[in-house]
């Protein structure tokens, strides 16, 4: 019989919950925990339910790598304190300071973890680990799989999960909506993709690693499954909301007028590639001195600035200086898929690139353990604001933090079930479950492509305001469906993360890092 009550559920599978369900078990071997209130020790129950298939993931597009310093590398230029000054700098100083520390700190003995698990990281011919350098990075601190390193880490993080079979893990199903019915019990209705059932669990912590929001637009370096559900769900619940507008765009998308954009990895400008306007100009140097390698907020606005003084859609990437040994090695698949994609090869030919949505710095306040304002939802990952990136993520943080706020908040949990007798009664399930969610009939088209209109790299009050009554009008227009459809509930969803992103848009009174509006500069 299918189980209706865990003590945990994590919704998504990316690097974020499935590094959860790792340090969740080891958290218990290490306190020897069993349950007072049972005759018999067993573990702690947990569930994980993701929207799709489990390796459709932001983190299994992710390109560059972890940030983390290397303490065995002798000799070694890095250090703890430089990796947080970098992460402060590139969040213009609106970060957390004791966050960055933690989670910095905590780096070492994560990627250790990680090579317990088997990842794959590149090594040099030294046979140490072969450490890259990306934009806003003043050493050499990114490990890496070749230019896939998202791919081998979902890779090497579900080869885990598989060979722990208490975890209760169901693919396709989509969380319809979570209810806290009492201090310590949420109820949290689902709907499965494939079978069409609803299914209503109960559980005592939920750990929302939902990723991001990039589908709110139109184009996205961003899996299909990231419409920011477990903002618009903790929202629900009562959490606050924090920086939902501090997006940050990706400066290099590969040129396209598609929706999903191939994304070119910072880390081949760490190689050597430089920005070029189409005049064949280095024009980074113009805007920061560290010119291509500038974080990604300036780079993506100084792009920008050049395609309107240009009156062009895209720019170029130069590539062709760095050696071809080096391209062939270190970057294959780019290599190969611009090749696929544009026909371009990059060892000889200009790339043509674009900024494009990539990440979201804020999200759901959470603590130091990823805990959100509502006692017992925590969220983790790329839906979480934790202080961490500020106003600004630097390049390869967002893997990291992904893995320690996962353990963090692992080890939180378990402490407070070894602290608490927390018990529960069987509930019935609740096959109407769909009937209690009103959806609307919208465009999602419409939705993204006013968010990329008024919400993009460079914003104005007016434009701001324009845009959130334009969503508002959308839903205040839209027919209420007699049927139950998950694909328009969905779009229900997002059309109200998009309010919470102009919302918030608009209570920003100053520029810092990626929120950049000319009405206030």
């Amino acid at each position: 019989m299918e189980p209706k009550h865990f003590d945990t559920i994590v919704i998504g599978s990316g690097v974020a919950g499935l590094s959860f369900l790792h340090y969740y078990k080891k958290a218990q071997e290490a306190i020897g925990f069993s349950k007072t209130d049972a005759s018999q020790n067993k573990k702690l129950s947990i569930a994980l339910f993701a929207k799709s298939d489990i390796s459709n993931t932001n983190t299994s597009w992710a390109q560059g790598g972890i940030a983390a310093v290397d303490t065995s590398s002798v000799p070694n230029a890095d250090s703890f304190e430089a990796h947080i000054s970098d992460t402060m700098i590139a969040g213009g100083h609106t970060n957390n300071e004791f966050i960055v520390r933690k989670v910095v700190e905590q780096g070492p003995s994560l990627m250790q973890e990680l090579v317990k698990m088997g990842m794959p990281f590149d090594s040099n011919s030294h046979e140490q680990i072969d450490l890259a350098q990306e934009g806003g990075h003043s050493q050499a601190r990114i490990w890496h799989v070749k230019d896939y390193t998202g791919k081998a880490l979902q890779q090497t993080l579900e080869n885990n999960t598989n060979a722990e079979p208490a975890v209760y893990l169901q693919e396709h199903v989509f969380v319809l909506g979570i209810k806290k019915i009492s201090d310590h019990l949420f109820e949290v209705d689902t709907y499965h993709l494939k079978t069409k059932i609803c299914t209503t669990y109960t559980t005592h912590f939920v750990v929302l690693a939902t990723g991001g929001v990039g589908q709110l637009y139109a184009q996205t370096t961003n899996t299909n499954v990231a419409t920011g559900d477990g903002i618009y769900l903790a929202h629900s619940l009562g959490a606050r909301i924090q920086d939902l507008s501090f997006i940050q765009f990706h400066p290099t998308g590969l040129y396209s007028k598609n929706a999903s954009i191939y994304l070119i990895t910072e880390a081949l400008r760490g190689a050597g590639a430089v920005l070029r306007n189409h005049a064949g100009e280095n024009f980074m140097p113009r805007y920061d001195k560290r010119g291509s390698l500038a974080p990604r907020d300036i780079v993506s606005r100084a792009i920008v600035t050049e395609m309107q003084n240009e009156n062009t859609p895209h720019l170029y990437l130069d590539a062709s200086g760095i050696d071809s040994f080096i391209l062939d090695s270190h970057f294959p698949s780019i290599k190969a898929s611009v090749k696929e994609l544009a026909g371009i090869d990059i060892a000889t030919d200009y790339i043509p690139i674009v900024p494009t949505q990539h990440y979201s710095c804020g999200g759901i306040e959470v603590n130091e353990f990823g805990e959100s304002t509502v006692a017992q939802l925590y969220a983790i990952g790329e839906c979480a604001r934790t202080g961490l990136h500020g106003a600004n993520r630097l390049a390869s943080n967002s893997l990291l933090e992904g893995l320690a706020f996962a353990k963090f908040a692992a080890d939180q949990i378990v402490d407070a079930c070894m602290q608490q007798n927390l018990t529960t009664e069987p509930r019935q399930n609740q096959a109407d479950t769909q009937n209690k969610y009103a959806v609307l009939k919208l465009d999602r088209t419409a939705i993204q492509n006013i968010v990329s209109k008024y919400a993009g790299v460079v914003k104005t009050t007016e434009g701001l305001l324009e845009g959130r009554l334009a969503i508002v009008d959308l839903i205040k227009n839209a027919a209420v469906l007699d049927i139950f459809n998950i694909e328009d509930y969905e779009t229900s969803c997002m059309a109200n993360t998009a309010l919470l992103l102009f919302d918030n848009a608009i209570m920003q009174t100053k520029n810092v890092g990626v929120y950049y509006n000319t009405s206030i500069a």
